[in-house]
């Protein structure tokens, strides 16, 4: 509240006029000894919300300018699945559960009747090092597990390369018979 107050408040500078500016409602923020605990244009404040950001560095990369807006927007919704779970499949603290209850009843990402769509958009994911597939779960009928994966920061280079166990079922035999 100390820069609210010195924004607001009637200020003296080596005897320069004083102004007043009030701040909009909406960008006052309550502080914290060490940071701001509310923002009002990025969150309701809900004691639940989690946040799914991502660095300038990943934005500005070759792998994440070849993705479509759809494919972006997953991967902004993974980001906020893998913060939402409080307890990491396989114990391993960088993965997460995608399904269809999910992507498309909690997100509305995509109809319930559009897996396809699902299905092509993480596919994509995956071949650019966004994330790898840990356990697929079109075999078991339960929720498939995904890892996030700096590997995109290699896309589009000799050392690029996603291993048939990174990959879905469905990519491992797309991959098969290619090569047949």
């Amino acid at each position: 509240m100390a820069a609210a107050r010195a924004i607001e408040g009637h200020t003296e500078i080596e005897g320069q006029v004083s102004m007043v500016w009030p701040m909009p409602e909406a960008e006052q923020y309550e502080q914290t000894e060490n940071a701001i605990s509310e923002k009002p244009f990025e969150s309701t404040g809900a004691s639940n919300d989690t946040s799914s950001n991502i660095y300038t560095s990943m934005l500005l990369s070759i792998a994440w300018k070849s993705l479509t807006a759809q494919q972006q927007r997953l991967y902004l919704y993974c980001k906020a699945q893998y913060y939402a779970e409080k307890q990491k499949p396989n114990g391993d603290p960088l993965c997460f559960t995608m399904n269809q209850s999910k992507w498309a009843d909690l997100y509305g990402l995509y109809k319930r009747n559009n897996g396809a769509s699902f299905i092509r958009d993480m596919t994509a994911l995956i071949e650019h090092g966004f994330v790898s597939c840990v356990e697929c779960g079109a075999i078991s009928r339960s929720k498939s597990i995904y890892r996030f994966s700096s590997k995109w920061q290699k896309w589009g280079t000799a050392d690029f390369e996603i291993l048939p166990c990174e990959m879905t079922v469905a990519m491992q035999r797309k991959k098969r018979i290619k090569k047949a």
